[in-house]
């Protein structure tokens, strides 16, 4: 009998994931972006807000999916089911070539960066800093579910607590009045024109909220506990980022952010002075740690459940005999970010990854309306406001995804052909197919 993953997530594990994932480095530098769109206190805020709803519709379609298949994989599984294998393998070729392993690079580079603010070394040391911290993070991971999970949910903690003791210490060392605030809400007019381009920066970064989904198959209970530990989770996320930009806005106004390529770090030197920058950079290296760790934790499980269904690549859905993880999609995964780093080239990957996210995202909100109907499959979660939440989940989609159409042709255009490079490696994989992989494509 082939070794199986274990079973050992539970309700606050998935909640740790999300925030590991969610909260990266992004709520330390795009709030200058947001301000650049909307010009008042209220209107960042409300802003903030709407950004967490939306993840939220999203959050409500991939809980009643997660209970109703709880298997490895999340997206992966969701649309095998909905569509067949087809559209499945190539969301697991897109997720691997064009998102999981450039998110890696690019936090691992930005840990090594704020490490040597700390502890200086040279400028060719930073990436030999980021390629150890890939290794390093990806062999705790191999190390089995129960290791890499006790980490992440300290450096989850941590990265909580940074958050609101950031925030409780502006507050504390600023001048702060609720009457000033609430006179600012009752005097300012919102503009819903300039919602839509301020959203695009905003939903980057609640992106991740769905990713503990593609260790579905670890949860003691998926059915039960991983639903609502997506919504604690985004609720959570929500309060915080509302609570840390409540924060900005105490020290700078939104004019005074647009010229800001570090808004923590700005906000606190104002506050502190130099002592500030110590504190940001402390900061974001937990954040930076915890994002780089849950990012390689659930990263692994897309080729791993492609290995499981393509015999050809059955050798990426090995489990490991002792620890019980999937160490060659692991090490697949690492050793294509190390290769970025090392080509240096994830920078650009990043923003094709924009166009792929939100596309796979539209499919998913259609297939909850089709897995209704078509699978027989029990779910102990079932969304309240069904259909309006998948259907308004899928709108956001499409909007998001036409606007990056827009505001990045090319980069949409690279990513679009980067998927379609899937096809015939789809073909290959599926050739001459044992019988056992001859179900619906």
């Amino acid at each position: 009998m082939a070794v199986q993953l274990g079973k050992h997530l539970r309700f606050w594990d998935s909640i740790s994931i999300s925030v590991g994932i969610v909260i990266g480095v992004g709520i330390f530098r795009v709030p200058a972006q947001v301000a650049k769109y909307l010009d008042s206190t209220p209107e960042v805020l409300i802003a903030w807000l709407i950004g967490g709803l939306i993840s939220l519709l999203g959050v409500f379609c991939y809980a009643e999916l997660s209970s109703k298949f709880p298997q490895t994989g999340g997206t992966y599984v969701f649309l095998r089911e909905a569509y067949g294998k087809f559209t499945g393998f190539i969301y697991g070729w897109a997720e691997f070539s064009i998102n999981r392993a450039a998110t890696i690079a690019a936090v691992a580079y930005i840990f090594a960066t704020y490490l040597r603010s700390l502890i200086p070394y040279s400028a060719e040391m930073e990436k030999w800093t980021a390629l150890g911290a890939v290794i390093f993070f990806t062999g705790i991971n191999i190390m089995g579910v129960k290791f890499g999970i006790r980490i992440q949910n300290t450096l989850s903690l941590f990265k909580v607590l940074a958050i609101l003791i950031l925030s409780f210490i502006i507050f504390a060392f600023s001048k702060f009045s609720f009457t000033l605030v609430s006179n600012s809400f009752a005097q300012t007019g919102f503009h819903a024109k300039n919602l839509a381009p301020a959203l695009i920066p905003i939903l980057w970064t609640y992106g991740g909220w769905h990713e503990s989904t593609f260790m579905s198959g670890e949860f003691h209970d998926t059915k039960k506990e991983l639903p609502f530990s997506l919504i604690a989770g985004a609720l959570l996320i929500t309060a915080l980022y509302l609570l840390i930009n409540a924060a900005y806005l105490n020290v700078l106004t939104p004019a005074e952010m647009i010229g800001s390529k570090a808004i923590a770090s700005d906000v606190l030197k104002k506050v502190f002075g130099n002592a500030g920058a110590y504190m940001i950079a402390v900061a974001i290296l937990i954040s930076s740690s915890g994002a780089l760790n849950s990012n390689i934790l659930t990263g692994g499980r897309i080729p791993f459940a492609v290995g499981q269904d393509c015999s050809r690549l059955k050798w990426m859905g090995q489990v490991h005999s002792r620890f019980k993880t999937p160490v060659r999609a692991l090490i697949l995964n690492g050793v294509w970010a190390c290769l970025l780093i090392i080509l240096g080239n994830f920078e650009q990957l990043l923003f094709f990854n924009a166009f792929e996210i939100w596309l796979f995202f539209i499919l998913i909100g259609i297939s909850v309306f089709i897995l209704r109907r078509k699978s027989h499959a029990k779910s102990d979660f079932s969304m309240l406001g069904y259909p309006f939440i998948p259907l308004g989940f899928t709108l956001v989609a499409v909007w998001l995804c036409l606007t990056t159409i827009i505001e990045a042709p090319r980069e949409a255009l690279f990513g679009l052909l980067i998927i379609l490079l899937g096809v015939p490696v789809y073909f290959l994989a599926y050739r001459r197919r044992s019988l056992s992989d001859k179900s619906v494509v």
